[in-house]
């Protein structure tokens, strides 16, 4: 079967290693696509300590889905498509054996490509089942990889008083705007905070949503675009062990925190699921690349480089 593991930065090899032996209760999977994650790129990208090279096998994949081919448990049949959480975060190797609990069905029939989606969706929707209710306030979401696109989308569905979309750049809030943001806010154009001010007529945002994390400089700028009493929720993965918060903004505004890393598989996964059958949301534009699995270094390299308007690279085995 084909794997990938990077070897050391911004080095990652494909090679070809055993199918593993399906244990009882367990079900073999074979993906057919496994998509980069954001979270991902850091360990592709950052140097770690020479000892902890060559990373496992697949890490750190964790969006795929692929077709049952063995199965020994009553849950799944050989042949049914399904949706997989690898435990292990390694989803860029082609075989799994899973646990059934760790699987989602998904439809026989379907574009591939929207379907692997659902795992992406699902971590975003169950952040957004623990925020207030966006029904007539002002949301803003920062950061529009494809985890912030999925945000302004599925808020966008809740009917908000407007959803602003902020990122530094015009293809990502291009994106936005088809998914639905009312408002498109390039920091490195114009002052962000006075934007979003004068978009809500000085009230500022009931919820900001945090979407890119890896710098306290964002989270400090998310606790300025909040009103007195607002909610800031953080979904990106700030890379600073101990980041510097401007306390005193959070303190005097009386703000709420909240984190999310989700999902849970049992709730979020059907959810998000059903939003993308009865197409309530639209994720297609998303994704900007499809390559093969073999092309996995030049799929890291441009999307840490953000080379070809790059948004989210699916490969398929």
């Amino acid at each position: 079967m084909k794997s990938a593991k990077i070897i050391s930065p911004r080095r990652i090899e494909v090679t070809e290693d055993n199918i593993p032996a399906v244990g009882d209760a367990m079900v073999l999977v074979r993906l057919q696509k496994t998509a980069l994650c954001g979270s991902d790129l850091p360990y592709f990208s950052n140097s770690f300590n020479p000892a902890s090279y060559p990373f496992p096998a697949g890490y750190p994949g964790h969006e795929c889905m692929g077709v049952v081919e063995e199965s020994k448990s009553g849950a799944f049949a050989p042949g049914e498509r399904v949706m997989y959480y690898p435990p292990r975060l390694d989803a860029y190797k082609e075989y799994h054996v899973a646990d059934p609990g760790r699987l989602q069905k998904l439809p026989a029939d379907g574009d591939t490509n929207i379907l692997l989606m659902t795992q992406l969706l699902g971590a975003v929707s169950h952040c957004v089942f623990r925020l207030d209710s966006p029904y007539n306030k002002n949301a803003v979401v920062v950061g529009l990889g494809p985890v912030g696109l999925l945000f302004v989308s599925l808020i966008k569905n809740l009917s908000p008083l407007s959803v602003i979309a902020v990122d530094p750049l015009d293809y990502r809030l291009d994106a936005a705007r088809r998914m639905g943001a009312g408002h498109l806010v390039n920091p490195s154009k114009m002052d962000s905070v006075k934007a979003i001010r004068e978009i809500t007529s000085g009230a500022m945002a009931d919820i900001v949503i945090d979407a890119y994390g890896q710098e306290s400089s964002v989270i400090n700028t998310c606790f300025e675009f909040a009103r007195h009493n607002g909610q800031v929720a953080f979904f990106g993965i700030c890379l600073e062990e101990a980041p510097r918060l401007n306390f005193n903004e959070f303190f005097r505004k009386e703000l709420r925190m909240i984190a999310s890393v989700g999902p849970d598989l049992a709730i979020d996964y059907p959810f998000a699921l059903s939003m993308i059958e009865k197409k309530a949301i639209d994720v297609s534009p998303l994704i900007t690349h499809v390559m093969p699995f073999e092309d996995i270094q030049k799929a890291f390299d441009m999307a840490v480089n953000r080379e070809d308007r790059a948004i989210k690279i699916v490969l398929e085995f």
